[in-house]
């Protein structure tokens, strides 16, 4: 099981960025050698409602890419998965990494005109730190103590303890900058309107229809973006969504779907992705409720899942198992997973411990966006049954799901992307803080090592440290975790620069240019 060895990339941060090298490059090696045209309208469908252009709160799939083309942030995650500048020229950091400085670029304006200073950051962290306002960014920077404008220019952080990964929290897709003016409105109208400083201008914004921006003259990088527009497309049907594609309708497929890859790899004048990465279904067992409580119970649904039969069947071989661990294989300090393996007696025999002899019977809820969530419902009732679950499934529009069950439900689907560090998975669901923590797993003792390995600077320190948190967590199974996806998508060859990252909220649309011939 090599792909689970230790992994040691040691991106710390040399604590000082100063260039965008290596942000993100062109995808496939034509684009490379090629010269980018200017004009042109990008089609990109998805499958998923853009609810909110909310930036602070947005969660959806289709709702990651129109972020990254309306705002920026300070830093932004690159294609290597290390923290890249943005807004911020460079920073620097304390020799105790617990003040960051950070140089912002001459020039910056929001789409309106308006200056992008210090003050526009400050407001920002600031309204992402206010408990009062919905922050998906929050956990992962709460360790800032005060932030100041030392000139319109520079922005310093003052942390609470130290901190050697804020360079990646700083880039959290929830954590761009928005001006004071917007945040001084009632926030309601960020759900609807947008005034950023990226590559490309809200035009229009229909939720269930259509999304079209439209380029940014006064993007900081002068020569970007190439495209005059982009428009993103809601296909709910996904045969629709293949049909339009493959005629030439639109130009790129956000998501392809497993069933769909081998078809749309083969088509002529289609250029298909597929990336390793860290992105999961995830099970989540509510453990104020019976009969999750139990971690016997947990474990036997661990022991009832078949992750090799899942991985063929749902994932069409595209991905790997996982091991109930949120950590993907390539983040740094990731430790090796052992096997679980596929042992319905043994799960029966647990469910009999905890009082459960002639099985148990659940109901499990899944959402019908992405078709992976239900996909993986219908395997894990089939697979689990012969370790004594009667799994019944309840599936809902995804809009209900949102509503109605969504870090309330006692069973159900969860679907994430992966994270740039270990620091901010565990903060996106395990903390007892974490920005959508759904299972009331509640650990203090996790709480205060994930605390501890985020303020070591030393990395073998922190290996230790985060190889104790991973064990606690594969020891109380807060989740089952079935297999790890590998990100598919696919462009025209008439599309270039099209790229996929392994961290999916990340897509660079400002290098993306075409030639239609």
């Amino acid at each position: 099981m090599t792909e689970f060895m230790l992994k040691r990339r040691h991106v710390l941060m040399g604590m000082t960025a100063t260039t965008l090298g290596g942000l993100a490059l062109p995808g496939g090696l034509r684009a490379q050698d090629a010269t980018p045209k200017r004009g042109g309208t990008l089609r990109i469908s998805h499958t998923t409602r853009i609810a909110t252009l909310n930036v602070l709160n947005l969660s959806g799939p289709a709702e990651y890419p129109v972020a990254d083309m309306l705002y920026s942030g300070l830093t932004r995650i690159g294609l290597d998965s290390k923290a890249h500048p943005d807004l911020a020229e460079r920073w620097e950091a304390s020799a105790d990494a617990k003040e960051f400085t950070y140089f912002l670029r001459e020039g910056l304006t929001f789409h309106d005109g308006s200056p992008c200073t210090a003050e526009d950051v400050v407001a920002t962290f600031e309204a992402i730190l206010n408990p009062d306002v919905p922050a998906a960014a929050r956990s992962v920077l709460n360790m800032i103590d005060r932030i100041e404008a030392v000139d319109p220019l520079t922005v310093r952080f003052h942390l609470s303890m130290p901190f050697a990964d804020l360079p990646f929290s700083t880039a959290h897709a929830n954590a761009r900058i928005l001006s004071r003016a917007a945040l001084a409105a009632p926030l309601t109208e960020l759900d609807t309107k947008a005034n950023g400083t990226g590559p490309f201008k809200l035009e229009t914004y229909d939720s269930a229809r259509i999304l079209r921006l439209v380029r940014n003259d006064n993007y900081y990088q002068p020569d970007k973006p190439h495209l005059d527009a982009v428009e993103m497309l809601l296909f709910p049907d996904l045969a629709a969504e293949s049909a339009n594609f493959l005629s030439g309708a639109t130009d790129v497929m956000l998501t392809v779907q497993q069933a769909e890859y081998a078809r749309i790899e083969a088509a002529a004048g289609i250029e298909a992705q597929r990336v390793a990465s860290g992105r999961y279904v995830c099970v989540v067992m509510r453990q104020d409720q019976k009969p999750w409580d139990d971690v016997r119970v947990r474990k036997a649904l661990a022991l009832a899942t078949d992750r090799e039969l899942l991985v063929q069947v749902i994932l069409e071989g595209l991905g790997r198992p996982a091991y109930d661990s949120l950590v993907a294989p390539e983040l740094e300090f990731a430790t090796e997973k052992p096997v679980i393996p596929y042992d319905p007696e043994a799960a029966k025999k647990l469910l009999a411990e905890a009082g459960y002899p002639d099985g148990l019977k659940v109901e499990l809820v899944a959402s019908d966006r992405p078709a992976i969530r239900v996909q993986t419902a219908i395997a894990l009732q089939q697979t689990a049954a012969a370790g004594g679950f009667d799994i019944n499934i309840v599936t809902m529009p995804h809009d209900t799901y949102l509503a109605e069950v969504w870090m309330k439900g006692a069973f159900y689907i969860g679907y994430w992307g992966t994270q740039p560090t270990i620091d901010a998975t565990y903060k996106l669901l395990l903390t007892s803080d974490g920005s959508y923590q759904d299972t009331e797993w509640k650990n203090t003792e996790f709480d205060k090592l994930i605390i501890e390995g985020s303020a070591t600077t030393d990395p073998a320190k922190r290996a230790e440290i985060y190889a104790r948190v991973q064990e606690m967590e594969l020891a109380d199974t807060p989740y089952v975790v079935p297999f790890f996806e590998d990100v598919l998508t696919a462009n025209s060859d008439k599309t270039f620069g099209w790229t996929v990252a392994p961290i999916s909220r990340y897509y660079y649309i400002e290098d993306v240019w075409l030639d239609r011939g």
